[in-house]
């Protein structure tokens, strides 16, 4: 009994340092998962408007009149 009770002595309590760190370990590489793919799905941290929404949404301001979107719309479908 005392030679079990020695052998397995340091391990009484549970926790201690794998315990601890295992489980921080796999958070932090959700985390950094979740981060990736987060980016790479939206392209870039930040989402930017490509040229045909900005267009329409100063026609649909007002900032421009049909025939400059219009011509502005066409020479952008060139491009």
């Amino acid at each position: 009994m005392l030679t079990t009770i020695a052998a397995t002595a340091p391990y009484w309590h549970g926790g201690g340092f794998p315990f601890l760190v295992f489980p921080a370990f796999f958070f932090v590489a959700f985390l950094v998962v979740f981060l990736v793919f987060g980016v790479l799905r939206r392209g870039s941290w930040r989402a930017r408007p490509d040229a045909r929404s900005v267009l329409a949404d100063r026609f649909a301001r007002g900032d421009i009149d049909a025939e400059e979107y219009r011509s502005r719309l066409s020479e952008l479908s060139r491009k």
